[in-house]
C-alpha cells in the first residue's frame, strides 16, 4: 500500500479546548467525562435510549452520598436539577448522570447542548464543587479529564462511561478506505475490492448490519455479493482512531417499479429483547391496544445509516439518521411504521432533498414510512387514495404520499408509503410560520398541546359551549378565529369518506399565534374511509355521527361533536355547509373522478403486492384478494354520493335537488367556481340542494 502525504493527515484529535474551570481542590468529586452527542455509544439501563450522560469520580477514600446536591447545565442556575434521595458515589468509582429530561433519579430535567454548554457540580450549601464551560462536541466522542480527576481535558473516541480515561483513547483519526463498488442495484452478482493507502491498516467488515471491530470479518481479499445485502466496513491501524464508518447496500438483481429505501443498522436496534424497537422485548410498556408491555411502545430512537433510491434506480441520498416506531394502535401489527429523524447528532440535522415531487419543500427534519395502518389488512393505499382527493380539490392540510419499498440490513421488508409528519416542521414548511410561535392540538391527547399550549383551545371550546352561534355577532367571533371555508372542507372529507374513526380520535388543529391566526385542521389516519371498515361503508350515515349529541366515548363522543353542531345552528354556516358539500360531489368526489385517483394510485403498487404478500402472509388477507379490495373502494366512489345526498336532505329538511349545467362557451374563457370550488368540467351535470343560496 501506498503510503499517505503527511500533508494529508487530519489535524490531530486530541486537542485543548477553550474551557473555564473551576474545581474546590478541596474536593474528591469530580466532573469527570461527558458526552453531549451519544447516537450510539451507550444506552442508558433504566429507559434504554441514546442520552446525553455525565460521569461523576470519586478520587476520594470515603463514599459520598449525593442527596441534596444539584447539577446543572446553566451556571445562573445552580440548583436546576437537585438529587432528591440517597445516591452514594464508592471511593475510587464512577457515576453516571443521563442528562435526558426525565427529571428523575440519576435522570435530569435537562439535555446538554452539543454546540457547546455549561455544566456544574454544586453542594446542597450552593458551594461550587466543579465546572465546566465547553465548546461544540462531536457525535459519540466524550470530552473528559486525563488521568481521572486530573486538570487537563481531551477528546475521548472509544469513551469510557463509567470506566478509567486511558489515553489508548487518544489518537489521529485514519483516512477512510477505498471501495470498488457503490451502494446501487446491479443485474447480476458483483466482486468488490477494499484498499487503503496507508502502510500496516487492518480493514474489518460485516454483512449483518452491526458496526466492524477488530472481533470482525478481517478483509483479505476481494468480497463477493451474491444477493442483495448490505456492507459495513472500517480501517484500524495501531496509534489511530478508526476510519469513519462506511455503509453501503448492494441491490443484485432486483426487480422493482418503485423507490426503495435501504436502513442499514445493528440488528440489535430492532430486534433485541432488551432495547429493540420492532419487537415485544422484555422492557415495553403497556399503550397504544395492546394487552401488555411491549418494546415498540417505547418512544425509543435508533441509530441508522439511511439511502433512498429513486424510481430510475439512482441513489438520490445517503445520510445517517434516528429511527422511531410510529403510530398508536397500528404499532401491534407484525409490520410497523416508522418515522425517520434527520438530527445534527447524526449529521447535517436536515434532509435536503425534494422527496415528494408534488409539493415544493426541500428540507426536512423528519419523515414517516407508513405501514398502511388499519388499511395493512386491505389494500396499502386507501388513506393515500383519501388524502390524494383532497389535495386535489379542498382547502385541509395534508400530508404529501409517495409509495416505496423498504429494506432492513439487506432483507426486503415490503411496501411502505413515504408521507409527511404533521408537525411543527411541516406548518413551517408549508405556511412559513415561527415553529416557536403556533398552538398544534391533538384532540385525542386530551388537554394537551403537541405544541404551544392549549389556553386558545380552551377559550375557543368555552365559546362553543355558551354561546349561541346562531347569533350573527356570536358568529362573526367564530369566524375571526376559525378559518370557516378550511374547516367545512376537513368536515366534508371526514363525512363523505364516512371515517368511522372519528370526530373523538384522529383529530388535529393548529392556529399561528398572532392577531389573525385562525384555526385549521389538519387530515390523517383515514384508513377506515371508502368501505375500510364497518363504519366505514357507502351507507354509513357519518353525518349523524359527526352531529350526535350522545355518541359513545369512542368513536363519536359528545365534545368531539360539539362544534359542528354548534355552527350548524348558524344559518349562513349552515347553508354554506349545505350547498359546499354538494360541489364536492360534483368535484372532488365526482365518482368517474375518483375511480381515476383510485385506478392509477393502485395500479403504482399492484406489481409489488404479490412479493409484498409474500413478505407479510397476514398483510391484505381481509376480504378475497387484493383486486376485490380496491373493488370495494370503486364501489363506494359510485354509489356514497346519491346516498348523501340523502343523508343531508333528511338532516336539514330539504327538497331534493336539482341539477344544473355549468359551462362557457369557449373553454379558454376563465374558470367557473361555485362556493369557491373549481369546476374543471365544462358543461358538466351539477347537483345542488333546493331552496339553499347558491354561490356562482
Amino acid at each position: 500500500m501506498k503510503k499517505l502525504n503527511p500533508s494529508y493527515f487530519l489535524f490531530p484529535f486530541i486537542l485543548f479546548f477553550f474551557f473555564i474551570q473551576e474545581k474546590s481542590l478541596t474536593q474528591s468529586l469530580s466532573i469527570n467525562e461527558f458526552m453531549a452527542s451519544n447516537a450510539a455509544v451507550i444506552a442508558d439501563p433504566d429507559y434504554h435510549a441514546y442520552s446525553d450522560w455525565i460521569e461523576l469520580y470519586n478520587a476520594g477514600n470515603t463514599q459520598i452520598n449525593l442527596k441534596d446536591y444539584s447539577i446543572t447545565d446553566d451556571l445562573s442556575q445552580p440548583q436546576k436539577y437537585i438529587f432528591q434521595s440517597d445516591l452514594i458515589v464508592q471511593p475510587k468509582n464512577y457515576l453516571l448522570i443521563w442528562a435526558d429530561s426525565k427529571n428523575i433519579g440519576t435522570h435530569t430535567n435537562f439535555k446538554l447542548s452539543a454546540s457547546g454548554q455549561q455544566i456544574g457540580l454544586f453542594k446542597p450549601s450552593g458551594e461550587v464543587i466543579d465546572t465546566i464551560t465547553f465548546e461544540a462536541q462531536q457525535t459519540d466522542i466524550s470530552f473528559g479529564r486525563f488521568p481521572d480527576a486530573a486538570s487537563e481535558w481531551f477528546k475521548f473516541f472509544p469513551s469510557s462511561p463509567g470506566a478509567k480515561n486511558s489515553t489508548s483513547s487518544i489518537f489521529n483519526k485514519l483516512s477512510e478506505p477505498s471501495v470498488s463498488l457503490q451502494s446501487g442495484f446491479y443485474d447480476s452478482p458483483i466482486t468488490i475490492s477494499i484498499s487503503h493507502t496507508e502502510f500496516n491498516v487492518v480493514i474489518y467488515y460485516t454483512r449483518d448490519g452491526t458496526v466492524p471491530t477488530k472481533s470482525s470479518s478481517l478483509v483479505s481479499g476481494t468480497i463477493r455479493i451474491d444477493s442483495t445485502s448490505v456492507l459495513r466496513i472500517r480501517a484500524f491501524k495501531d496509534g489511530f482512531l478508526p476510519s469513519n464508518l462506511l455503509t453501503f447496500s448492494y441491490f443484485i438483481n432486483e426487480q422493482t417499479e418503485l423507490p426503495a429505501f435501504s436502513i442499514v443498522t445493528d440488528p440489535a436496534n430492532f430486534f433485541s429483547d432488551t432495547s429493540g424497537i420492532y419487537v415485544e422485548g422484555i422492557n415495553g410498556i403497556t399503550a397504544r391496544c395492546s394487552n401488555g408491555p411491549r418494546n415498540w411502545n417505547q418512544d425509543w430512537e435508533r441509530p441508522i445509516e439511511l439511502e433512498f433510491f429513486e424510481k430510475n434506480r439512482s441513489l438520490a441520498f445517503k445520510t445517517s439518521a434516528g429511527v422511531k416506531i410510529y403510530g398508536g394502535c397500528s404499532r401491534i401489527y407484525p409490520m410497523k411504521s416508522l418515522a425517520f429523524y434527520f438530527r445534527s447528532k447524526y449529521g447535517l440535522g436536515k434532509l435536503n432533498y425534494r422527496i415528494f415531487p408534488d409539493i415544493f419543500v426541500n428540507e426536512f427534519e423528519n419523515i414517516v414510512l407508513r405501514s398502511g395502518a388499519q388499511d395493512w389488512w386491505r389494500t396499502m393505499c386507501r388513506e393515500e387514495i383519501a388524502q390524494s382527493l383532497i389535495e386535489q380539490g379542498m382547502k385541509v392540510d395534508h400530508q404529501a404520499y409517495r409509495p416505496s419499498i423498504l429494506f432492513i440490513n439487506g432483507q426486503y421488508w415490503g411496501i411502505h408509503n413515504i408521507r409527511e409528519k404533521l408537525d411543527d416542521n411541516y406548518l413551517a414548511s408549508h405556511f412559513g410560520v415561527n415553529k416557536d410561535s403556533i398552538d398544534l392540538i391533538e384532540i385525542s391527547k386530551a388537554g394537551s398541546a403537541n405544541y404551544g399550549d392549549i389556553i386558545a383551545y380552551n377559550e375557543m371550546m368555552t365559546f362553543f359551549a355558551n354561546y349561541n352561534i346562531a347569533a350573527p355577532s356570536n358568529y362573526e367571533h367564530i369566524k375571526s378565529i376559525v378559518d370557516i371555508d378550511e374547516y367545512i372542507d376537513y368536515q366534508i372529507a371526514q363525512i363523505f369518506s364516512a371515517n368511522g374513526d372519528w370526530p373523538g380520535s384522529n383529530m388535529k388543529l393548529w392556529r399561528e399565534r398572532s392577531p389573525k391566526g385562525k384555526w385549521r385542521w389538519m387530515i390523517y389516519d383515514l384508513d377506515f374511509t371508502f368501505g375500510g371498515n364497518a363504519n366505514g361503508q357507502y351507507f354509513s350515515n357519518t353525518l349523524a355521527l359527526a352531529t350526535a349529541t350522545d355518541g359513545a366515548s369512542w368513536p363519536n363522543p359528545p365534545w368531539a361533536t360539539l362544534m359542528l353542531r354548534k355552527l350548524l345552528e348558524n344559518e349562513e354556516f349552515r347553508n354554506e355547509f349545505i350547498q359546499r358539500f354538494a360541489v364536492h360531489m360534483n368535484t372532488t368526489y365526482e365518482p368517474l373522478h375518483v375511480i381515476g385517483v383510485i385506478d392509477s394510485l393502485s395500479g403504482v403498487i399492484a406489481s409489488e403486492i404479490p412479493r409484498h404478500k409474500l413478505r407479510w402472509e397476514k398483510s391484505i388477507t381481509i376480504g378475497k384478494d387484493w383486486f376485490v379490495n380496491v373493488q370495494v373502494m370503486r364501489d363506494f366512489a359510485v354509489n356514497r354520493p346519491d346516498t348523501m345526498r340523502k343523508f343531508i336532505s333528511s338532516k336539514f329538511g330539504l327538497a331534493g335537488t336539482c341539477s344544473i349545467t355549468l359551462g362557457r362557451n369557449n373553454p379558454t374563457w376563465g374558470k367557473i367556481f361555485t362556493h369557491e370550488v373549481e369546476v374543471k368540467n365544462n358543461n358538466s351535470q351539477n347537483l345542488f340542494f333546493k331552496n339553499i343560496p347558491l354561490k356562482v
